[in-house]
């Protein structure tokens, strides 16, 4: 009788510590998979959601994170929109950490979706990579590796008559671009 209580609670001890080493692989496997997680996969979690984030230059805008490519994604708050590249983020506040179903990531690159706001011809403002307006108006062009905005009057549309100059902006320096309805 000893005999069996001895092997039973042998047994017993045993199977705890396959349950305990179970646990810990697990509890491994998911760090080291958060620990390789890349910012775009976890903004694809909080896509459709209302965010508060702070950007370069102590920028904030609160408002709906919307399309997400790899190297930007896309917010909309009360007619306007924002496509921001991922280096102008500081921080992104969210009231959920995003749900297991994950949205799909654009293909579309950066400059492609400002392609994409110049077909709309609304009034823009371009930020540069700290955060600092650096132009208002148009756009004119997008290149591969640059953009133009025809700057105009505020209140005016981008005409010859009204246009005062333009402003050729590297894209690499453009931390993101701001689209209002009018």
């Amino acid at each position: 009788m000893r005999w069996d209580s001895l092997f039973e609670d042998l047994e017993a001890q045993a199977e705890a510590q396959l349950a305990a080493q179970f646990r810990e692989e697990v509890a491994e496997s998911i760090r080291i998979e958060r620990a390789t997680e890349q910012m775009h996969e976890r903004l694809l979690r909080l896509q459709g959601s209302a965010v508060a984030l702070k950007l370069a230059g102590e920028y904030e805008i609160n408002a709906r994170l919307g399309p997400i490519g790899r190297e930007y994604f896309c917010l909309e708050n009360e007619g306007k929109r924002w496509l921001v590249k991922n280096l102008a983020l500081r921080s992104l506040e969210m009231n959920q950490i995003g749900s297991n179903l994950a949205g799909r990531l654009s293909p579309v690159k950066f400059s492609t979706v400002v392609r994409g706001v110049l077909r709309d011809r609304q009034r823009t403002l371009a930020y540069d990579i700290n955060g600092k307006p650096v132009a208002e108006g148009t756009l004119s062009q997008v290149g591969k590796d640059f953009l133009i905005i025809a700057l105009h009057p505020r209140d005016d549309y981008a005409r010859d008559r009204s246009i005062t100059g333009y402003q050729l902006l590297p894209l690499d320096t453009v931390g993101w671009v701001q689209v209002v309805d009018v």
